[in-house]
Parts: structure tokens; C-alpha cells; sequence
């Protein structure tokens, strides 16, 4: 059986998907000429009557659904690349499928953090997203680095987080699975990972589905794709996403949009069964996005910044407006033979990744042009003091330009056994990456010991070669007792070059020192270092009734060690490597449904102790001069509770809901700074609290179809955004209240939906800084405010 993610029901099938309200009334034109121009088709009243009689089916179907007795979806995962009931994995997962991100809005990867217990996102920038879960996760940006959390699209592992910004379009579900997985996937992963599983072309007759969303902020966006047979053995698919949207914010220096965006997405399939046997799916897919970055609005400043601090946290002076612009290019095989042994699975892909930030990660607007040095030639001096200058403008600028290019190739094989009392899999891994990355800044200071402006630079270049080997068995001791036990090696081999250039801001004499220690303009240096890690996992689980079922997990992950590279000052301290991160994780979880399946709660208990993570921290550079950004290890543990509930509560109302308590912190001596210990500190972007629910009521509107209000209300405790514990870096509680109202004909052909969300307009913080050139300022960019907007499908 070949890897697909489904959910079945008792409900009628849903085809509703994405294209663009011209395709339907276009194909709607079509068939109405070619049924007025085809003599030898049946009449034009014969056809009113066709379709009065399977209007009249379809509302006899719907009617026969409402009379039978309620029933919660069946949901079938891949997360072990078999297909299996969602109910009886051993693993804590939360499954969402197309009709369901559909008829909610789920449209990004945060609307999904934001329904997962245990998974935060934060984005700093569109391209740049960070993805933490269950207290774990990644934000160093150094092309030495890799992420915590995996992403797949199709079993194809996504290195660089700038895909997790893609829209969620022409998905046949998305999986999302917390915890170590550290035996089964190609590329071993240490916090959690995301499964994105399109919908494969179809051998029946040519259908499709088309989109069209109008909102407000100048929002247009059309989704859809067409699928269809081409032969007996061959199938095609294309399908297209594009979504273009006014900015959020203003740059009131320029009067310009700001936090803007401009994307397109197109994804081919090609699926070929030469044989009964054997299956091969061909894709190829491309993404282009543009646009403008947030606004950086200064949330507090211990008072040098504080007069220029904006009323509008969304409307703010900047010197530039900026770019955000990003590509993805990816083609991918796979290959799947059915054997007498099992199945034999082969995935061969390359990915291609790009993008351009350019942005003042300040507020507020400068005039360079306005200088006070007490320690250079007063005939220099525009003004006279300190005191003018700090009344005149903020106490700095950072025009800071970032481009990367990464390009993989990857290579897996697996081969499965059927489903038995003993089933087992195996398989091998390979990928290349090769990442360059760069960043220029133009920086403008003003402290208590003058100003200084300037340019620095500096370059990262690496290549990671992975290689893997594992493998998984079960056996079912009885009937409702199985054991499975899987073990993986890893290896990963790094080459790493870093350069720096320009005039530094941080330290006595502008210089960088090369590895010799001499004091330089400039240096380039380049190292290598492997590291391999073994991975056991261990689970047991136990199918105590029809509706009870009860699994322990033990498992380790892995992810390698990495460099610094970004922004250091001396040659040594960018080709020093930080240790790998490893995770062991302890859960108990259980999966239960009853009321006549009409209730079902599923939970985890967890306990991860997790040693050498790579944190990036600001380390203390000078007595008169900014901390610098260093990636340093540090252990700690992470515990708590899951819980995912659904309940129909009558025919008609339903409710969903989630909740996750975490409790981490720093449990050894994390010594950052010569007086500055991270012992007992909270893990940075893991609220205690986070809470999710969602309320559905359905009916019947005669003559027109089926409807349905959904209101989503979600919640995050406070935490901190940093591993200093800072408190200008904590975040407050915040909550936001989504809302989506669904007209759809009895037949599933057109749909119609009102939808807004975060309705009572929250100001809820997507990344904070704190940084001090003069004193503490706090710099916070919002995630989007209140949304509103209409959407209209059709599938034919």
C-alpha cells in the first residue's frame, strides 16, 4: 500500500478544492453552448430535468445521513508509512485533512501551530519562520545550521525553513507528529516533524476544483487544479495557488505598504503504473513569493527611544521600505513495487531554495547626516551635545541585506513487509546540502561614548553529506499486545567556510582577528567535523477494548552539530563547532472513543530530557560595547500533557477542542556570561498554557443546501521569547477568534463561505528584540490584525 494520509466518514464525499471563480464560470459557459450546439445530445428540458433529479438524489442522500446515527471521523495517518487508524498509533499526533483546513481556514502552517498542542511558531520574517515544539526548536540563522523540526512534503525532507511559509494547497492532509522521530524518517529529526501529503492524480474522468477569495486589505487569492486520466496507465494532475494582499502596516516616512505580499504556487504530477505491481509518481513544483517586511515597532524603551516610540504599532517611520522575496523549485520521484517480499519504496528528489530580506531592524527614522562625537574633531559636530542628537531621532539603524541559495538531493530507499503478526521495515538515506549564505549591513549608533556608523559583512558557506540506516519491527504478542523496536545510525559530515569584512561596531578597534590573532580588515577560514549518532526507539501498545487503546514510547533523536559562522568577530570563534543536540523522550499515551462513537479523547504524558541544545544566546562582546549572537549548548528538561478532544454533542453541533500544559527549563549550568547562568531559566518559546476549541453547528437552508457557522477560539499562556528569561522579552498571554460561516449545495458542486479571523483585532507579537546601543529598547513585529473576507468554490 503505497503512502497516502485519508479520512473517511459516514458522510457523503466532499470534492471541494482549489482554482478560480473565471475557471467555473468558464467551464459553466462551455457546457451550456455545447449542449445548445450538439443536436444529438438530449434537450434542454431533458437536462433541467437531470439536473432536478440529482439535485433530488443528493438532498435524499444528505437526508439519509442526518437520519442514521451520528458518527465521529475515522482518520486514517501514514506517520509510520503504513496507513493506519489514527486511533491505534503509538505516536502523539494531530491529523488534519483537506476538507477539514477547508471548511476551517486553515490556510498556513500558524493556523496549524496554532490548533497543535505543544507546537509554537513564531516569524520574525515570511521566509525566516521558526518552528519550536514541545520546548525545542531553532532560530540560529547560520548556513551551519539545521532545524529541529523536520518538514516533509511527500516523504521528500525540506531543509530550510523557508518552504514552511508555503500556502497549504492542493493537500490531501497534513500530519503532524510530536516528539522525537528518530527511526523511520530519511532525515532523523530531534523535536517533532510535519508531514504535507498532496492529493495524487486521479485515472477517472477529468475533474478539478476552482477558489476565488476576495478580503479585505486589497486581498485576492484563487486556488484549484484539474486531475485526470491520459491513459490507461497514466494520470496527470497540475494545480496552482495565488495569493496577493495590501500591507498591514504603513511606513509613514515613505507612505508605502509594509508587511505586504505577492505569492504563486505551482505544483505538476504525473502518476504511471506500467504494471499491476508498481506505481511511480512524478512531481515538480514551484513557488515565488514577494513582498514588503512587518513593521519594527518599539514596545518599550528604558527611555533614550521613548519619544519616538509610534502610536500606531503598525504605522511607524523607517528609512526603507525593504524586500521580502523568496523561491522554491523542487522535483521528486517515487517509486513504489509491490512484491511477494513487500514493498519497496524508492524516493529520489532535489530541492532548490532562495531569498532576499532586505530591512532597518529598527524603528524609526534616522538622519545619519546628524553627527556628535565627543572624541573627534568638533568641526564635524552638526549639534552640540548628546542631549540634541538623542532629542533629534533613535539611537540606531540596522540596514541589514540577507540572501541565501540552497540547493539538496536526496535518496531513500525502503522496503516494508505486509501487515501480520510480525511486520518489519527497513531502508537507507543520502542527502546533500549545499547552503551560501550572506549579509551586508549599513549600521548607524548613537551611545553615551558617540556615534559610529559604518558597514560589516559576513559570508557562510557549508556542505552537509548525510547518510542513514534503519530499521523497525513489530510483533503482536497477542491479539491486543504488540511490541515494536526500531534502531537508526546517522552520520553527518560538514564543510564550513565563513568570512567577515567591513568596519565593526563591537570592539576597540573595528577589526576582525584572524585565526593567528592578528588584527585584520578581514578573514575567510574553512573547517570541516563530522558527527553519528545511534537512535533506538522503543514502543508498546495495547488495543484494551474496541475503543481503548494505551501505548509507552520510548525514543532518542538526534541532530548534528553545527557552527556559528554569522557575525563573529574572531576567525576561531566562527570555526569553533557546537555539540549536537540530543533528545530522549519518555511518553504514555492513550487513545479513547465511546458514547456510541460520539466522543473521543486522545492524550500524552511526556517527559524529555534534552542535552547539548543549540541555543542562540547574546554573549557579552566589551565593557562599552553591543552583546554579540553566539550559538552555545545547553541541557534541560521538558515535561507535560496533551489532550485532544472531540464530541458531537446533538445532530447538528459539534465541538472540538485541545489543550497542552509544558513545564521546561534549563536543568545544568548553562553559564552564558561571566556572572549570567541559565540554570533553572525557562526554555524560550514554550507557554505553560495553550488552549484550543472550536464549536460547529450544521443545517439544512431549503432549496439552496447545507450550512454551517464554526467560531475557533485559541489561547497561549505567557513565555518567554529568549533563554535569558529577560523579562522585555516576555510575551504576554494572548488569545485570537476565528470565525467561518459555510453555504455548500446538497451535491458538494459550489460552496460559499464568510469567514474572519483574529475578529477582535489582538496585537499579538510574532517575534521581540531587545537590543541596546544607548539603553534597553524592546523592537516587536505583530502577527496580522483582524481579517475578513468571502470565498466561493466549484468543482466539476
Amino acid at each position: 500500500m503505497t503512502d497516502t494520509a485519508y479520512l473517511t466518514t459516514n458522510k457523503a464525499p466532499n470534492r471541494m478544492h482549489p482554482i478560480a471563480l473565471g475557471i467555473a464560470l468558464a467551464i459553466g459557459s462551455y457546457s451550456t453552448i455545447a449542449i445548445a450546439q450538439d443536436k444529438d445530445k438530449t434537450s434542454h428540458q431533458q437536462v433541467e430535468q437531470q439536473h432536478h433529479d440529482a439535485a433530488e438524489k443528493a438532498r435524499a442522500e444528505k437526508e439519509a445521513e442526518r437520519n442514521a446515527a451520528p458518527a465521529i471521523e475515522v482518520i486514517q495517518v501514514t506517520a509510520r508509512h503504513r496507513v493506519e487508524s489514527m486511533q491505534s498509533t503509538p505516536i502523539a499526533i494531530t491529523a488534519f485533512s483537506a476538507e477539514q483546513m477547508k471548511e476551517a481556514k486553515i490556510e498556513g502552517l500558524d493556523d496549524i501551530a496554532g490548533r497543535t498542542p505543544g507546537f509554537q511558531m513564531n516569524a520574525y520574517t515570511s521566509s525566516e519562520p521558526e518552528l519550536f515544539m514541545r520546548g525545542i526548536g531553532s532560530d540560529i540563522e547560520s548556513a551551519g545550521a539545521a532545524a529541529a523540526i523536520g518538514m516533509y512534503v511527500d516523504g521528500v525532507y525540506v531543509s530550510r525553513g523557508t518552504a514552511s511559509a508555503m500556502d497549504l494547497y492542493d493537500l490531501q492532509s497534513v500530519e503532524v507528529l510530536r516528539g522525537p522521530q528518530g527511526t523511520l524518517y530519511g532525515k532523523n529529526v530531534v523535536g517533532g516533524a510535519i508531514n504535507f501529503i498532496t492529493k495524487k492524480p486521479q485515472f477517472d474522468e477529468a475533474e478539478g476544483s476552482g477558489e476565488v477569495t476576495m478580503g479585505n486589505y486589497g486581498l485576492w487569492e484563487a486556488k484549484g487544479y484539474v486531475t485526470g486520466g491520459l491513459s490507461d496507465n497514466l494520470a496527470g494532475k497540475m494545480a496552482y495557488s495565488g495569493y496577493m494582499r495590501d500591507g498591514y502596516g504603513e511606513n509613514t516616512y515613505t507612505g508605502n505598504d509594509a508587511d505586504s505580499l505577492d505569492r504563486n504556487s505551482t505544483r505538476a504530477q504525473l502518476l504511471y503504473t506500467p504494471a499491476d505491481d508498481l506505481e511511480i509518481l512524478f512531481s515538480a513544483g514551484h513557488s515565488q513569493s514577494k513582498g514588503v517586511p512587518r513593521v519594527k515597532h518599539i514596545g518599550y524603551s528604558a527611555g533614550r527611544n521613548a519619544a519616538f516610540i509610534s502610536d500606531d504599532p503598525r504605522r511607524d517611520e523607517n528609512s526603507i521600505d525593504g524586500h521580502e522575496n523568496s523561491q522554491t523549485d523542487s522535483l521528486s520521484m517515487k517509486l513504489d513495487w509491490f512484491t511477494d517480499v513487500g514493498t519497496f519504496t524508492s524516493i529520489t528528489a532535489y530541492r532548490d531554495n532562495e531569498y532576499d530580506i532586505y530591512e532597518n531592524a529598527a524603528a524609526g527614522l534616522v538622519d545619519s547626516s546628524q553627527v556628535f562625537d565627543p572624541w573627534g574633531d568638533p568641526a564635524d559636530n552638526t549639534v552640540g551635545s548628546d542631549e540634541e542628537l538623542a532629542a533629534l531621532q533613535p539611537d540606531d539603524e540596522w540596514l541589514s541585506n540577507k540572501a541565501e541559495q540552497s540547493s539538496q538531493i536526496s535518496q531513500e530507499f525502503r522496503l516494508a513487509s505486509g501487515d501480520g503478526a510480525f511486520s518489519w521495515l527497513g531502508g537507507l538515506f543520502f542527502m546533500q546540502e549545499d547552503i551560501s549564505r550572506q549579509e551586508d549591513v549599513d549600521y548607524w549608533f548613537h551611545t553615551q561614548w558617540g556615534t559610529t556608523a559604518g558597514n560589516v559583512a559576513n559570508t557562510t558557506d557549508n556542505t552537509t553529506t548525510s547518510y542513514a540506516a534503519f530499521g523497525q519491527a513489530s510483533y503482536e504478542l497477542t491479539d491486543a499486545l504488540t511490541v515494536t523496536a526500531g534502531l537508526r545510525y546517522s552520520r553527518d559530515d560538514k564543510e564550513f567556510t565563513a568570512g567577515a569584512s567591513g568596519r565593526r561596531f563591537d570592539n576597540w578597534d573595528n577589526l576582525h582577528e584572524d585565526m593567528d590573532g592578528n588584527r585584520v580588515e578581514s578573514y575567510k577560514v574553512t573547517t570541516t567535523d563530522s558527527w553519528s549518532e545511534w537512535t533506538p526507539s522503543l514502543n508498546v501498545d495495547y488495543q484494551a477494548t474496541r475503543d481503548m487503546f494505551f501505548y509507552y514510547s520510548l525514543a532518542k533523536g538526534y541532530k548534528a552539530g553545527g557552527f556559528n559562522g554569522e557575525g563573529m568577530e574572531k576567525a576561531v570563534e566562527a570555526v569553533t563547532p557546537f555539540a549536537p543536540e540530543i533528545a530522549w523522550n519518555n511518553e504514555i499515551g492513550f487513545k479513547t472513543q465511546s458514547f456510541e462513537d460520539r466522543f473521543r479523547l486522545n492524550g500524552a504524558i511526556f517527559y524529555t530530557e534534552y542535552t547539548d541544545m543549540q541555543n542562540q544566546v547574546w554573549v557579552e562582546t566589551g565593557e562599552n560595547t553591543p552583546d554579540n549572537l553566539q550559538t552555545m549548548n545547553g541541557s534541560g528538561v521538558a515535561k507535560g500533557v496533551e489532550l485532544e478532544m472531540i464530541a458531537l454533542l446533538t445532530e447538528n453541533l459539534s465541538l472540538n477542542g485541545s489543550y497542552g500544559y509544558l513545564n521546561s527549563e534549563f536543568t545544568d549550568d548553562f553559564i552564558v556570561n561571566e556572572d549570567e547562568n541559565y540554570k533553572g531559566n525557562a526554555m524560550r518559546r514554550a507557554p505553560e498554557h495553550t488552549f484550543n476549541i472550536y464549536a460547529n453547528y450544521e443545517w439544512e437552508v431549503e432549496s439552496l443546501g447545507d450550512a454551517s457557522a464554526r467560531i475557533n477560539y485559541q489561547y497561549q499562556d505567557e513565555y518567554f521569547f529568549d533563554n535569558s528569561n529577560d523579562p522585555l522579552t516576555q510575551v504576554e498571554s494572548e488569545f485570537s477568534v476565528d470565525m467561518v460561516l459555510t453555504l455548500k449545495s446538497f451535491d458538494d458542486t459550489w460552496a460559499l463561505q464568510l469567514w474572519g479571523k483574529n475578529l477582535t483585532d489582538e496585537l499579538n507579537i510574532g517575534s521581540t528584540t531587545v537590543y541596546a546601543a544607548w539603553d534597553d529598547t524592546v523592537y516587536n513585529a505583530y502577527k496580522p490584525p483582524r481579517t475578513y473576507g468571502v470565498t466561493f468554490s466549484y468543482n466539476f
